[in-house]
């Protein structure tokens, strides 16, 4: 029998646990979703003929409403939670859910791989502590450029090439380093970056709503790197909002405000320093009748 991952699409933390599942010759599928959709892959989960042996959830928020689902469901006593969004501290008495807010859903799955499997290797302890530093955004104190430009890798590669790329790489390596290639394409990609955010710095827009003043800015891309810098450049600011049409809401801060709350007051989470929400087809219907007026809108089958 298979397996089966659920993890968090958007990052490197959300990829990760594929490549390390994947060094321990295990069969399985895996899904990658955002927050939002996680409702709605479990209750597919549970309803398909598909009958896994086990079932992994890691860097997601469970709702109750799925959790309850799934110990009613074929599943029971086969779930693994791992996770360490604030938002899901509720979830933390039950057995078989581990949560942690100092470590990020790879660490907490590696750990367990390691007690599981003879998967352990300096390349991978060195690996996971990178997506850890990158994830809880350490890696700027810690002045750990490796981990910076995992996320750099990411957005080049993308999820499927990118998981490729790191089994090839982590089943060879004895230390942790990017390709001579890599180096060369990470330094372009630097400078894009660079560029990037001082366009978007002259498109933000200052918003205010409810207790805060925050600054808004339509980005698809270097949501890390871009909220960041921006809540540098703008203390003014409580908070940072990235908007994606085609990948959600991010939010941003590095002020003493949790824009966990804030996220999970539309209809997201995360974590206090940061957080995403979705952006709803109502919303992106509205949008267009406001662009195109009286306009008919019928979706691409």
């Amino acid at each position: 029998m298979k397996d089966l991952i659920i993890s968090h699409s958007a990052d490197v933390d959300g990829v990760s646990p594929i490549i390390l599942y994947k060094l321990t010759k295990r069969k399985f599928d895996y899904k990658l979703s955002e927050i939002y959709e996680l409702d709605n892959i479990i209750e597919e989960v549970i309803k398909q003929d598909e009958n896994y042996e086990n079932v992994y959830i890691i860097d997601l928020t469970v709702s109750e409403k799925s959790y309850e689902a799934l110990e009613k469901s074929k599943y029971k006593g086969k779930i693994k939670v791992f996770d360490h969004h604030q938002t899901h501290l509720f979830a933390v008495k039950k057995r078989y859910v581990t949560i942690n807010i100092e470590e990020c859903g790879t660490t907490l799955f590696y750990k367990y791989l390691c007690k599981n499997y003879e998967i352990k290797t300096k390349a991978l302890d060195e690996y996971t502590n990178h997506v850890k530093d990158l994830d809880l955004w350490h890696w700027e104190e810690k002045e750990n450029l490796i981990a910076k430009r995992l996320g750099d890798l990411f957005t080049i590669y993308g999820k499927e090439r990118y998981i490729n790329s790191m089994v090839k790489k982590l089943r060879k390596q004895e230390h942790f380093d990017f390709s001579t290639f890599e180096k060369k394409i990470l330094a372009i990609e630097e400078e894009k970056i660079e560029k990037y955010i001082d366009r978007k710095d002259k498109e933000l827009f200052e918003i205010k709503w409810k207790d805060y003043t925050f600054g808004a800015v339509f980005s698809e891309k270097y949501r890390s790197e871009l909220g960041n810098t921006l809540s540098l450049r703008h203390p003014e600011y409580d908070f940072i909002v990235m908007i994606n049409f085609g990948g959600g809401v991010s939010f941003r801060t590095n002020k003493d405000v949790d824009v966990s709350l804030v996220a999970t007051s539309i209809g997201g989470g995360g974590h206090k320093k940061a957080s995403g929400a979705p952006v709803y087809k109502e919303v992106k219907e509205m949008v267009l009748k406001q662009i195109f007026e009286g306009c008919e809108i019928h979706e691409d089958k």
